[in-house]
């Protein structure tokens, strides 16, 4: 027995072992570790940085990934490590844009096998957008305004959308949930004429945007009257005072707008005034325990006034003349005290850019009143120097029997503080001094903890200091707004410290008011709590102002609610160390009215110049009454002789007909206009239109000897624009065509579209249509020489296919007239079988064809009856075309919005199912009846125009297929 062979390791095999032994130890020996905190928060877009260390020996090169593949700003690279000394390795990535709040990123490096990982949370970063109606039609009771809202953050937040008035009250409120991109809409009420603020917060990111939102007078139509809004209000103060109200405001016209008040207390007088304004001027009247009238005039440069007023009589006359950059003026007031004044201005940047800062202007005023006498001047000059507002002035002052007193003042405002200063004096000496400063910490660029501003202001007896500060507080606490103030004023100081915020819940109507002041003398220690609960309809406030030290202790409490179209206002007040009680009861409603027309034409009326015009309808005159015209997104009807009438501001506009409108009798034909309109101008136009006319007409047969069977044929009308319409004759050879306008028409039969083997004797013909006349046309054609092949007994005498032209996969119906007893009638098409027919009686066979599935262009058949070896055969042709319709549907041409049409559909071919595909989707079956499928369909009440109503079909072999009917849809 051979000695057994002792394995060895080759060489390669041990290097392969030293290469692994040595790797593995390689990578215990390399060891990283992060060093910067675990998880870093970021906004989206902004950049992070993570710090690694690494230890170990030799080159190593770090692969980084992020979990979500973020982009990394940092690429691997080679590094040297020695020992235990680290080598830092700072790895930078960018937060996309786009990154949602809350999304966690892990962020690996790998050395060797070797890792450590680092987290990247992303910030949440509050966007929102808003925008509303800034003006809002207002016509009692209600009115609403549109909110859009879009949270254009990247997390979830609650958008606090709260309306109030002017002075704090809140009316409507409401919360609105958003993800991160949606948009939001949201109706707001207005219950009331007046002017609002609307705030929207984000409850989470305490994002808040703010505006006003105002009403004005709405008009129902143009073609109303012209109205004025206002309100209404009586008082009863305890104990026995009564008093009313009543303002007004609104157009008299586009070009004038009255401001109207009044009000009477019991034992008194009552006192109002009105005024008018219109371009160019104002006029004004008070009247009361004084009284009085004033008129103002403009016109370009020039602009006076004149008024007068009692009962202590008093006049005063104004003159301004303006033309850039030099401006006039004088002015007078004639009383006991008369005096006179002249001022002028002059700019000096004339020449230097548009764009121009500096604005330098030179400002003079002199005034004289003769029956003291006293005159006094004053000289002022702005001007801008090294991106710093200056401003200087001097003045004098002169009486008789006392010393001229003269001034200067300075005003300079840099970038990052505002000061001045005033000097007085006379020839005695100094008379008076004023200096004053005022700075902040974000005009000043400092980085502090909270916004402050500070400010002094010294004279020769005066000296007041203050700081404010305004520090942000968490949701639902507004900004808390603070200050300290110093003041030396009639030889004693006063000190104080004040503040305050506004406390409201989530649904906005609940709002908790604190104000405190801290200081000395102690009477200036003062707190103040307010509480108003409520909105739209119902509104409660409580008040409470409490100063110990003067003493003072005041409360009041309010009750708003609506009652009959009124609001009811009861105020409830005590001040309990004085012993006094106030109490009060008002309603107030609003009220509107409309502008006589007779004031509104003396006023000048509406901004507006007419279109003025008439419709004819050629060929049935009495139907030109109530036909559409439109002109400026502005519908009219025309009266009984075809006339109508449109104010639009002034401009260029296109008048037309509306179409969809029309009576299905009448069509357009010169339906469309441009107009310029000019103001207080007429333009006229003319639109015509017509009474749909019809071409009737015959395509007469010319055959010798025996009559061809019954055929359609394919006739062209060209009306004057050059369209042409296609259409089929019935089987005996008559067609009709309806609903044309009137002018020339072009009847043509198209040879190429003739049956095969036939030929036009007559085949093109011109009619001109008069509007609502029938004219008759004749077109003629030549049969093809039948040979039609009978046996002893045996004829075929007609074979009609219910089509001409069918799209392949078809099976038309064909009825077949036989003369004689024939055993059985079939269709050929050369020596192939494509249709078996059955008896009906009395000689009629009627059956399916069969054609090839891949058959195309014009098929030569054979109608084949047979009678033992009696066979009698009828040629016919049959176009097989994929243009072709799979079906007829006859429904109501006709029909108004909102109507229910029958609808019934023939199919060349059988079907399993038939079907209507509504336009919003809906799927309405038709059911089986004699001949084909037959229903009813409603027209959705939008519909305009040309309505396509689809009719579908499943055939035996599954195919679905599918026919379109055109519906003319006429609001009449």
């Amino acid at each position: 027995m051979a000695p057994r062979a002792v394995w060895r390791p080759g060489v390669p095999l041990w290097f392969a072992l030293a290469l692994m032994l040595g790797s593995l130890a390689w990578a215990q020996g390399v060891r990283v570790v992060r060093t910067s905190p675990d998880a870093r928060v970021a906004d989206p877009g902004s950049t992070v940085t993570h710090i690694f260390a690494l230890y170990g020996e030799g080159e190593v090169r770090p692969q980084l990934h992020s979990e979500h593949r973020w982009p990394l700003l940092t690429s691997p690279r080679t590094l040297t490590l020695k020992g235990a000394e680290p080598v830092y390795f700072p790895v930078t990535l960018r937060v996309p844009e786009g990154a949602l709040a809350g999304t966690r990123d892990r962020l690996t490096v790998e050395v060797n096998g070797a890792r450590a990982e680092a987290t990247t949370v992303v910030a949440y970063a509050p966007g929102l957008e808003v925008a509303w109606t800034r003006e809002v039609d207002y016509l009692p009771p209600l009115s609403h305004a549109q909110l859009e809202l879009q949270n254009t953050g990247n997390g979830a937040d609650v958008a606090l959308v709260r309306l109030e008035t002017l002075e704090g009250v809140p009316v409507f409120s409401a919360r609105v949930a958003l993800e991160p991109g949606e948009r939001a809409s949201l109706r707001i009420p207005i219950t009331q004429y007046g002017t609002y603020r609307l705030r929207v917060r984000l409850e989470r990111g305490n994002l808040e945007r703010t505006g006003l939102l105002t009403t004005r007078i709405a008009l129902r139509r143009p073609d109303d009257p012209f109205r004025l809004a206002g309100r209404a209000g009586v008082i009863y103060s305890w104990p026995n005072r009564f008093s009313g109200s009543v303002g007004l405001s609104g157009p008299l016209s586009d070009f004038a707008y009255l401001q109207f008040g009044a009000g009477y207390a019991l034992g008194s007088i009552p006192a109002g005034a009105a005024s008018v304004t219109f371009e160019g001027g104002y006029f004004s009247v008070a009247f009361g325990p004084s009284y009085g009238l004033a008129l103002g005039l403009a016109e370009k440069n020039v602009a006076t006034s004149l008024a007068i007023s009692g009962p202590v009589p008093r006049g005063s006359f104004t003159l301004d003349l303006t033309n850039p950059p030099v401006s006039f003026g004088i002015s007078a007031a004639l009383d006991s005290d008369p005096s006179f004044r002249a001022q002028g201005r002059i700019g000096l940047n004339r020449g230097r850019s548009p764009d121009s800062r500096r604005g330098d202007t030179l400002r003079a005023e002199l005034q004289f009143m003769p029956q003291r006498p006293e005159f006094s001047g004053a000289l002022n000059y702005a001007t801008r120097w090294r991106e710093a507002a200056v401003e200087a002035g001097a003045s004098f002052d002169w009486k008789p029997g006392a010393p001229a007193l003269f001034g200067t003042t300075i005003d300079v405002s840099p970038q990052t503080f505002s000061a001045g200063a005033a000097i007085h004096w006379t020839g005695m000496g100094l008379a008076d001094w004023s200096a004053a400063l005022a700075s902040g910490s974000e005009r000043l660029g400092l980085d502090t903890p909270v916004p402050v501003a500070a400010g002094l202001h010294a004279s020769q007896d005066r000296f007041r200091a203050f700081a404010t500060a305004t520090l942000d507080l968490p949701a639902p606490w507004s900004d808390l707004q603070g200050g300290a103030e110093a003041r030396y004023e009639k030889g004693s100081w006063s000190l104080a410290l004040y503040g305050g915020s506004q406390f409201s819940r989530r649904d906005g109507l609940t709002l908790w008011n604190t104000d405190l002041r801290l200081g000395w003398p102690l009477s200036e220690n003062e707190l103040s709590l307010g509480l108003r609960v409520g909105g739209s309809y119902l509104r409660t406030r409580a008040d409470l102002t409490w100063a110990p030290w003067k003493p003072s202790l005041d409360t009041a409490l309010s009750l708003q609610a609506p009652l009959a179209g009124a609001w009811l206002d009861a105020r409830l007040g005590h001040e309990w160390y004085a012993g006094q009680t106030r109490f009060s009861l008002s309603a107030t409603a609003p009220i509107t009215l409309n502008v006589p027309e007779a004031v509104s034409r003396t006023f000048g009326g509406r901004r507006v110049g007419w279109i003025e015009g008439r419709v004819e309808v050629e060929g049935a005159p009495e139907l030109r009454a109530g036909l559409a015209v439109r002109a400026g997104g502005r519908v009219v009807r025309t009266d009984a002789q075809g006339r109508f009438r449109i104010a639009l501001p002034p401009g260029d506009y296109t008048v037309e007909l509306v179409t969809e409108e029309l009576p299905a009798t009448v069509v357009a034909v010169d339906a469309r206009k441009e107009v310029t309109v000019a103001l207080k101008k007429t333009s006229v136009v003319l639109l015509k239109a017509a009474a749909r006319s019809v071409i009737e007409g015959q395509v007469r047969v010319e055959a010798d000897g025996t009559a061809p069977p019954p055929q359609r044929f394919v006739v062209q009308v060209e009306n004057p624009q050059g369209r042409v319409t296609t259409l089929y004759t019935e089987t005996d050879g008559s067609f009709r065509l309806a609903g044309l306008p009137p002018g020339t028409y072009t009847v043509t039969l198209p040879r190429a579209w003739l049956p095969q083997g036939w030929t036009s004797t007559k085949d093109r013909t011109t009619v001109r249509l008069r509007a609502g006349e029938t004219a008759y046309v004749e077109l003629a054609v030549r049969a093809p020489e039948r040979r039609v092949f009978a046996g002893a007994g045996l004829r075929i005498l007609t074979a009609t296919p219910e089509a001409e032209r069918v799209p392949p996969g078809a099976a038309p119906w064909i009825t077949v007239q036989v003369e004689g007893e024939p055993e059985r009638v079939l269709v050929r098409m050369e020596q192939r079988v494509v249709g078996l027919l059955l008896p009906k009686g009395d000689g009629t066979w009627e059956g399916r064809i069969h054609p090839p599935e891949d058959a195309t262009g014009t098929l030569v058949l054979q109608v084949v009856a047979e009678a033992g070896v009696q066979e009698a055969r009828f040629p016919i042709f049959l176009n097989v075309d994929p243009q072709a319709p799979w079906g007829i549907v006859r429904t109501t041409p006709v029909a108004v919005p909102g109507s229910e049409l029958p609808v019934w559909v023939h199919w060349y071919a059988p079907v399993r199912a038939c079907w209507i595909e509504a336009a919003d989707g809906d799927r309405i079956e038709l059911s089986q009846s004699e001949g084909g499928w037959s229903g009813r369909f409603r027209l959705p009440e939008d519909a305009s125009g040309r309505y396509a109503l689809r009719i579908v079909a499943e055939l035996e072999n599954g195919e679905t297929v599918g026919v379109d009917q055109w519906i003319l849809v006429r609001k009449k």
